[in-house]
């Protein structure tokens, strides 16, 4: 209180304890700070959490391209894999065959080169049937000592820069190679070899594909020659080799119908073998077997490239001659035609 100089004569006042609400103040910085720091962990967890997510989301989609990708490539595979297999259906010879499994080979195994073997008529050497992306093969052939497939009758895998037990035919080749035979009724008839174009060992898959591969080839294969062998037995005869009569009948209406045609002869003989039932009860059967190949085979020396040679039954046999008349020349030394013996 001051008086009228403004002098100040007296005062009064009143004082409050805020230790307590310093104290609450303290403590609820405190909290906000831990608080804080907390939100920021947890946002920092979070952040981390996100990024490790689209991370995964990112490897999850390149997983699925890839598992795309993957069963794109078995699915085409597949697909080549059952077209060769139709298209080897329809084929009618061996002849017919091979380009069709070398074309599509490729298609099944773009990242192989690979090779087709198939064992002679002496069964002692394996001869290239074909061959496709520049497989690296011995020539003319492989023998069957020196593949270890053929040796164990199973598939075998030789990775590159193993000599463990390499095949004497692969005993050059830098890449991981792998050598499949292909089984008939249970018989070795050839040998399915294939090598990587890059380094590395054969994936599990490609390997799968590859015996299914072998087992259609093999399939198919021995088809055809069970159905060729079946046309041969429908229309030759099984002791001589030459046409026999069903098939004497469908040559015969053949070539009389195109002689009409073209306004041309037709000849035709007709032989058979004196006392030949004499000389078979005499000597026997097999010796009149002998007598009826001997024949053939001579009737088939004598004659042209364009003749048939039919045996009609027994001891007798026709010969037709397209385009020949009674008036026929007689064929010179180096000249081949129909010719008989008395």
């Amino acid at each position: 209180m001051k008086d009228s100089a403004g002098t100040i004569v007296k005062w009064f006042g009143s004082c409050t304890d805020i230790d307590d609400q310093m104290r609450q103040q303290q403590l609820l910085e405190e909290q906000i700070r831990e608080h804080v720091a907390a939100l920021m962990e947890a946002n920092s967890r979070l952040s981390v959490e996100m990024r490790e997510r689209a991370l995964a989301q990112q490897e999850f989609n390149e997983q699925s391209e890839r598992t795309v990708r993957e069963l794109t490539k078995r699915s085409n595979r597949s697909t080549s894999l059952i077209k060769m297999a139709e298209l080897l259906q329809s084929c009618v010879s061996m002849e017919d065959a091979f380009p069709v499994i070398a074309s599509m080979a490729p298609k099944v195994f773009p990242e192989l080169r690979s090779a087709l073997l198939l064992f002679n008529p002496a069964r002692e050497i394996l001869d290239v049937a074909a061959i496709w992306s520049d497989c690296d093969l011995p020539s003319p052939g492989i023998r069957k000592q020196d593949c270890w497939a053929l040796r164990s009758g199973r598939p075998h895998t030789v990775a590159a820069g193993d000599c463990t037990a390499e095949c004497g035919h692969a005993a050059d080749c830098q890449c991981s190679y792998l050598c499949l035979p292909l089984l008939a009724h249970g018989e070795i008839t050839g040998l399915l070899h294939f090598q990587m174009m890059e380094s590395g060992e054969f994936p599990q898959p490609t390997l799968l594909l590859a015996n299914m591969f072998a087992e259609q080839v093999s399939l198919s294969l021995a088809n055809i020659q069970l159905r060729d062998a079946l046309r041969i037995q429908s229309i030759r005869d099984a002791l001589t080799g030459l046409y026999n009569r069903r098939y004497l009948d469908e040559i015969l209406d053949r070539e009389t119908r195109r002689a009409v045609r073209s306004t041309q002869d037709l000849g035709i003989l007709m032989l058979d073998l004196d006392h030949f039932n004499k000389f078979n009860d005499t000597y026997g059967h097999d010796a009149g077997d002998t007598v009826l190949r001997e024949t053939a085979a001579f009737l088939l020396k004598s004659v042209r490239t364009e003749d048939f040679v039919c045996r009609f039954g027994g001891e007798e046999f026709i010969v037709i001659l397209p385009a020949a008349d009674l008036k026929q020349p007689k064929p010179g030394p180096n000249e081949s035609g129909p010719s008989c013996a008395s």
